[in-house]
């Protein structure tokens, strides 16, 4: 290692990493992704069937409702307003849960990320590795893509 004027040492091997683009490219965050999407399709699909009698009902009152009974229509109406605000709180609690679980598989990735990192690193002979938070990094240091490489390498070949 260098010597740095105070004393201070100055890493020998410096890599950089993107980690938006691991995020966002791994196949970790891809399958966590189409995983999201399979745990709540059922309540996505009740919330559209929802939707759909919704419509129907809105479109009974519309074409149906100068020929109905004040008392009918009112009743109807009132079903309306009723399965509205029942759309609208089932898409607010499925949004809250597709978050939460989002920000969860999200974290796992990050974790995976950082542990792959830290054994390449360790394995390369990285004093450090920095991430995205700079503004100027040679490429001839950037190694995002070996850690995506090693990434999808673990995907497809995962250790017990």
């Amino acid at each position: 290692m260098t010597l740095i004027h105070s004393g201070v040492r100055a890493a020998d091997k410096i890599g950089y990493v993107d980690m938006n683009i691991l995020i966002n490219n791994s196949p970790q965050i891809l399958d966590a992704n189409q995983s999201l999407t399979r745990e709540f399709e059922a309540q996505n699909n009740e919330i559209s069937q929802q939707e759909s009698d919704l419509q129907v009902l809105e479109d009974s009152i519309r074409q149906e409702g100068n020929f109905m009974t004040p008392d009918e229509l009112a009743k109807l109406q009132e079903r309306a307003r009723i399965l509205e605000r029942q759309v609208r709180r089932s898409k607010e609690d499925l949004k809250d849960a597709i978050t939460i679980r989002n920000s969860q598989l999200v974290d796992e990735v990050q974790n995976e990320i950082k542990r792959v990192v830290a054994d390449y690193a360790k394995a390369n002979g990285y004093d450090v590795i920095l991430i995205s938070a700079i503004l100027y990094a040679n490429e001839r240091i950037d190694i995002t893509d070996e850690i995506l490489a090693q990434l999808r390498r673990e995907y497809n070949n995962p250790q017990p």
